[in-house]
């Protein structure tokens, strides 16, 4: 089977368009008048996309990557942390806080669930934290979290807190509103629903987290780096210049990209009819199901008793998803929707998932 002919619906990275995929080798030179037009550009874009007035940055790396960045550059040594941690991903933020010798705060639930306001609430009320850490969409489970009413939960009761949130897998596909929710750092990645390959990482500081950063710095309250030093990569943007050579096809790739995604003012909105589509195909196909609860524009979570046969029994057919991971790995499968397909392609992905589900045993 050619690899044109493989359809993947995986939660990242996703497939590219062949109009934004020939624009990968657009740009040539970091160095140029049109590598700093282009940045600038696509700075604009994604400040719209976020909606913030705030420094946008973009360097090589994943997700990951932007989320070291920023404990690394925002958070002074030995800081009080809160995460909020509802499966595989989120869990990631509090293994980086201890690495770098942070007071780790968990408020933890049940994979598949969403938190309590009334427990956040409570636990802002007895203590006090730097930072409060929110995957807004937890891609290990497909749930996706209310964050406006969690960010002005933390406004009310803790003012001073920073709100850190992770949106590798919600930027587009969910509401957000960087500048109005009051997010003082919002981070995502270039393979999502930015649909460009992976390779770089995009984070969003409001001003008062440029401040902090910049007295977190000069009173050296955060560990050294020279290739993930926060504030110098601030000051060389603000020259429409990377700290060090960026991933030249990616950005060019996230350029079209974007700039497609901006001139389409329903782009949200196909997303979301996709994913509510995709929602009632999933209910039909026998043995299956889903949490009940906030689901995610990005990615669906199956519940199936052979979930793992079901993977690789789809792969005879040409599609690819993903499977479950850590407690969920033989219990669930995961269908990425992150960016728009075709009416074939979703009756090619039925089509198959009816068949293999009439013939399994």
């Amino acid at each position: 089977m050619s690899a044109s002919t493989i359809l993947y619906f995986t939660p990242g990275p996703v497939p590219i368009s062949q109009r934004t995929s020939m624009a990968m080798h657009e740009l040539l030179y970091h160095k140029s008048e049109q590598f700093s037009m282009i940045h600038e550009e696509l700075k604009a874009s994604l400040r719209h996309i976020i909606h913030t007035d705030g420094e946008v940055l973009i360097a090589p790396g994943s997700g990951t990557t932007a989320a070291e960045i920023i404990m690394r550059g925002m958070v002074p040594h030995g800081s009080r942390l809160l995460m909020l941690v509802n499966g595989r991903f989120s869990s990631r933020w509090s293994e980086l806080g201890k690495l770098f010798g942070h007071d780790i705060h968990i408020l933890e639930t049940h994979w598949g669930t969403s938190f309590s306001e009334e427990l956040l609430e409570d636990m802002l009320a007895k203590e006090t934290f730097h930072s409060v850490w929110i995957t807004h969409t937890e891609t290990s489970t497909g749930i996706t979290i209310p964050l406006e009413q969690y960010c002005s939960i933390i406004h009310r009761h803790s003012p001073e807190t920073f709100i850190i949130v992770d949106a590798v897998s919600s930027l587009i596909l969910e509401s957000i509103n960087m500048q109005s929710y009051g997010v003082d750092c919002l981070f995502s990645a270039s393979q999502k629903a930015l649909a460009a390959p992976p390779g770089a990482c995009i984070m969003a500081l409001s001003d008062r987290a440029m401040r902090h950063c910049e007295e977190n710095a000069y009173q050296h309250s955060i560990q050294q780096s020279m290739v993930h030093d926060l504030l110098s990569m601030i000051q060389a943007s603000k020259h429409a210049q990377p700290r060090f050579t960026p991933p030249l096809p990616i950005i060019s790739v996230l350029y079209a990209s974007c700039r497609e995604i901006v001139n389409d003012p329903a782009y949200q909105e196909k997303l979301k009819m996709q994913s509510k589509r995709i929602r009632e195909m999933i209910m039909t196909w026998k043995g299956c199901s889903m949490n009940q609860g906030h689901y995610s524009t990005g990615v669906s979570v199956v519940h199936h008793e052979k979930a793992e046969e079901i993977v690789e029994s789809l792969k005879q057919y040409g599609i690819i998803i993903a499977g479950g991971q850590d407690a969920w790995k033989s219990q669930v499968f995961r269908i990425g929707h992150m960016v728009i397909y075709s009416e074939s392609d979703l009756q090619r992905l039925d089509n198959s998932m009816q068949e293999i589900l009439e013939h399994i045993a």
